[in-house]
């Protein structure tokens, strides 16, 4: 996750954002993708390159290996999702990304402040780890 802190201070006038993967033989790498966001909501918002996405995940596909987290940063606020963030992780209450963690980095005066992860249960982000709700 210090890779990832340090790509979210690298621009404190925007979210930053990107993936973690695994490569075929285990290597983990940490890939930021450009936040396509209109500049006057990219400070409080992250849009992930589409083209940069579908080349990443067409590169994985070919060479293997897979998603492990969806990463961004929010610009001084806390490492908790947004309702827009909980919104995008979804389509039709179905995860877009099963099994995929994503991270959040909260940026202070610049300097990463707290790293969080959450993992998409039953239509919100729930902290990595928790356990899973009753679905009695």
């Amino acid at each position: 996750m210090a890779e990832v802190a340090r790509l979210a201070e690298g621009q404190p006038g925007r979210e930053v954002c990107g993936f973690v993967v695994r490569r075929g033989a285990g290597a983990v790498e940490v890939l930021e993708v450009a936040n396509v966001a209109a500049p006057d909501r990219a400070a409080a918002a992250f849009e992930l390159d589409p083209a940069e996405e579908l080349r990443l995940l067409q590169r994985l596909a070919a060479e293997g290996g897979e998603v492990l987290a969806i990463f961004h940063s929010h610009l001084d606020a806390p490492a908790i999702p947004s309702p827009s963030d909980v919104a995008g992780a979804f389509g039709d209450g179905v995860p877009l990304w099963p099994g995929v963690e994503h991270v959040i980095v909260s940026v202070r005066a610049g300097r990463a402040a707290e790293v969080r992860r959450y993992r998409a249960v039953q239509g919100a982000l729930v902290p990595a780890g928790a356990p899973e709700p009753n679905c009695a």
